[in-house]
Order: structure tokens, then sequence, then C-alpha cells
């Protein structure tokens, strides 16, 4: 079967690269010719233009600078690792690309977040609701996520017409699930697990994890949008805010290190891959409804009590809470089974 898969796979984020590489990896397992299908709305490029329209933008110039240079690092595994199409820019683009597949799976990641659904291309855009594949014998949404718990009425006025595109939907939080009966889907959802986790510790077996040569004995901080600082000797942190790693760096600070502190979704995935104990600090203020992918699954793995909430004792108290690994990873293949038997069952009859 030839699959094609859309998704977040050109954000310069961690997470979003390994779950594009994760989901095409466990299709690719299983037998099928699996493409990345390489949509990237131009605005979302990087652009030196901003800077001579809005000079004020030169104020937040060495963070761009950073994320850039990240950007180029995250490109390489992307240029080594995805099976990408050539580069389409907009929805009318990529209408024609749907002929090629007996099977298109938009997710995982926030790709029906109310953002994007409105903003897209400048204006309201259905790409990820696979809008484009009218003659594509299935159409799968796979552990997608709407990056909130509410979806507020601006996008949904949009997503109500296109959510049905979909004959199959697995989501990954359990509040996907709400969120789709708001939006009159027609179907039953289900929640799956993230492609990284379908995959499980294959996902590593043609990845380089590089061992760290500055550092040992350290407690590893990654925290996405905003800074903590902790208190205590052989603190590393690897945020924006810090030179920039490649994939291969990244996985090994984390792999290595003694405990973790994280807002990262992915993050603790690899956490709980490396049996590294770990922390989430989740978001207080803004960012609050992208804290339910965090309870959905530690509630499935028995671990809610890794998570920091600024009333459960300090970080450092949680971190401390032993882990029984063998639980932890019985329990992980239990719910990678769920995706398995979604994907097997919907998809591939």
């Amino acid at each position: 079967m030839k699959i094609g898969i859309i998704t977040f796979h050109w954000a310069t984020n961690y997470g979003a690269v390994l779950q594009a590489y994760a989901l095409q990896t466990y299709l690719i397992n299983c037998g099928h010719d699996v493409e990345i299908i390489n949509y990237k709305p131009k605005s979302y490029d990087f652009n030196w233009m901003i800077f001579l329209r809005h000079p004020k933008a030169l104020v937040s110039f060495g963070k761009r600078m950073k994320v850039r240079k990240q950007e180029k690092l995250l490109s390489l595994f992307r240029g080594e690792k995805l099976k990408l199409t050539k580069r389409y820019y907009i929805l009318n683009e990529i209408e024609q690309v749907s002929f090629d597949y007996d099977l298109i799976i938009s997710g995982s990641d926030q790709i029906l977040n109310p953002f994007f659904t409105i903003n897209g291309e400048g204006k309201p855009t259905s790409s990820y609701y696979l809008s484009f594949t009218k003659n594509t014998k299935q159409r799968i949404g796979y552990a997608v996520s709407f990056g909130c718990v509410d979806y507020p009425e601006s996008a949904k006025q949009y997503a109500k017409q296109w959510i049905n595109n979909f004959d199959k939907i697995g989501v990954r939080e359990s509040t996907g699930l709400k969120i789709l009966k708001s939006l009159g889907y027609k179907n039953e959802g289900i929640i799956v697990p993230d492609p990284t986790i379908l995959v499980g510790k294959e996902l590593f077996e043609k990845v380089t994890i590089e061992t760290p040569k500055e550092a040992s004995d350290y407690l590893c901080v990654y925290m996405l949008r905003r800074k903590i600082r902790v208190k205590g000797e052989n603190i590393v942190y690897i945020d924006g805010n810090n030179k920039p790693l490649t994939m291969e760096q990244w996985l090994g600070y984390i792999k290595n290190a003694k405990a973790f502190i994280t807002n990262s979704y992915h993050g603790v995935i690899m956490a709980l891959f490396f049996h590294v104990p770990f922390v989430v600090d989740i978001e207080q203020k803004t960012g609050i409804g992208m804290n339910d992918r965090f309870v959905t699954l530690l509630q499935k793995l028995d671990l809610l009590e890794r998570i920091f909430k600024g009333d459960s004792g300090t970080l450092m108290e949680i971190m401390r809470k032993p882990i029984h690994w063998e639980e932890v990873d019985v329990l992980l293949k239990q719910y990678s089974d769920i995706g398995r038997t979604f994907l097997k069952r919907e998809a591939f009859v």
C-alpha cells in the first residue's frame, strides 16, 4: 500500500520531527511504501525582511538566530531520515497528490490547532483536515491533537465543515474526544498513542545517539517557551536559550541524564524510553490547554505523580519518588498495541 503522511514535520521542534519519523518508520516496517507530503506554507520560512519591515523585531534577533541555527541542524535529520516529497506551499498545490496514494494519514502533533485552522496560509486552511484527498481510498487522522481543551468558536465554524473528511480519527488526548463531538464528527473517535510510543524503541535502531562529552551525573532541564532555574550543582540546560543541538545530541543529553525536568511532551516520552527519572513542570498560565497531553499519557502509565502543579511538593521531592520501570514498560507496550490495532483494523483491511 502506498501511504502519504501530512504533519508538522517542518516545525523547528525535536518532538515534531521525531513523531513524523516514528510514524514513517512504523508504516515502513509494516511493509508499506511511505512518503511524507512536504507541505509547509511559505509564511513559516525564515525571512530576513521581517527585521527591515519591523525594526522592533531586532529585540528578538538573538533568539531568532538560535532558532534558525536549530532549524538548520534539524533539517539535516529530516534530509537523512524522512522520505519527503517535493515542497508544497499551498493547499491547491497538493490536491493532485491524493491520486498517488491508497491512504493518507494526517498526524500526529497539533495539526488541528485553532491557530493553523484559521491562519495556516494567512487564511482558514483545511490542509490537515484532508480536504484535498477526495479521490483517496482512505483518510485517517492518527493521534491528532487540537492543542486546546475547548475549541474556540472562531475556529469551530471552519472545523465543523472539514472534520468529516476523515474516515477514522484517533486523537492523542482525552479532551480530543470531547472536541470531536463538539465539531459534529460522525464516527466514534478513539485515544491512540503518539507515533513515538507506537513504534517504541525501534525508533532508535537507525538513529545514532551522541553521548555528551562535557558533563556527567547531571540533571538535565529542557523547557519550551519559558525558563526555569533549578538550584544545585551540575545542571545542564538544553533549551532554546542555549547552544542549538542536533537531534542526536538532544537525545543524548536526555538519555545520559541522572534526572530530567521538562514541559516537553516528547521529552517525557524519551525519558520513559531511556528510564530517566523525570518531572513535568506543566503550564500554569499561558498554554494550559496543552497540559492534557501529559495527563492522558501519564494516567495510562500510572505516573500522574510526576506532574508538578505548584502545590504538589517541590520539583526535587517529586523527582525522588521511585519509578517502577518494568511496570512502565509493560503499560507502554499495552498503549502501543492500541495504536497498532487501530491502524491494522481501520487502515489496512
